[in-house]
């Protein structure tokens, strides 16, 4: 493929949606910026699912196209060690920076240029238990006991996918699911109020400009936390009511 010298090419080496939006306001700060003429994505890049690449980067109008050649990877495990909660710039900032990008700008959001529509059959308090990245050193138990003593209810649990789940059901929850990454879209958007852990529902929820209630464990690094319109709320280790649950189960 005959590129221009000005021409980026990203290339994603992490499967995950929160990985591939991490990146996804490159494009246009690139193009804006007038250091590259044209940006593309390698196909070398993992997706986890194909409709990340058709949400994230087929719909960018910032995204001139795919290429089977290599790109630039950045590394987000070091960009995300550099921040703490006294940190002036969010990891995006940080991505930027990597690319020898800077539009001025602090705690720079993902992108997405799909509309989501306001759809009823998902306007409840809706939950999504799953993550695949490490969210904290917290369990699915520490997490009921936070939600019970807390009195967190939620009216829709998002489907559970597999084992990575913050959720224990009961069977009298009401499970919601959505075909496609596009109706997940709506649905964040038209939740009442959407709860989530620091995994790619809250990534894509700030690309959407959607506030949530995102939770993570202990441990978790702050670099994860970054939208400032998300409320982030910490659930401890519950080594005690643990505890005395296992021996009152015990008599």
């Amino acid at each position: 493929m005959n590129m221009k010298s000005k021409s980026l090419i990203i290339e994603i080496k992490y499967s995950g949606l929160g990985d591939h939006l991490f990146h996804s306001h490159i494009p246009r700060i690139a193009k804006e910026s007038k250091i590259y003429d044209k940006v593309f994505i390698s196909e070398k890049s993992i997706f986890g699912h194909s409709d990340y690449k058709k949400l994230i980067w087929e719909l960018n109008p910032y995204v001139d196209g795919f290429t089977d050649e290599s790109g630039i990877i950045c590394d987000i495990a070091k960009q995300v060690a550099k921040l703490d909660s006294q940190s002036e710039t969010n990891l995006l900032d940080q991505i930027m920076y990597f690319y020898g990008l800077d539009n001025g700008c602090f705690w720079n959001q993902p992108e997405v240029y799909y509309q989501p529509k306001n759809r009823e059959e998902f306007h409840y308090t809706i939950f999504d238990p799953n993550f695949v990245s490490w969210i904290g050193n917290v369990t699915a138990e520490d997490a009921m006991i936070f939600f019970r003593n807390n009195k967190i209810n939620f009216e829709r649990i998002m489907k559970l996918r597999d084992n990575k789940i913050m959720y224990i059901p009961s069977g009298a929850e009401v499970f919601i699911e959505t075909p496609t990454l596009f109706d997940f879209c709506d649905l964040i958007y038209s939740a009442k109020t959407l709860f989530c852990l620091t995994s790619g529902t809250a990534t894509l929820a700030a690309a959407l400009d959607k506030s949530a209630k995102v939770f993570y464990g202990v441990e978790q690094l702050y670099g994860f936390q970054h939208y400032k319109r998300h409320d982030y709320i910490n659930i401890p280790r519950d080594f005690k009511s643990r505890v005395v649950r296992k021996i009152k189960s015990l008599f």
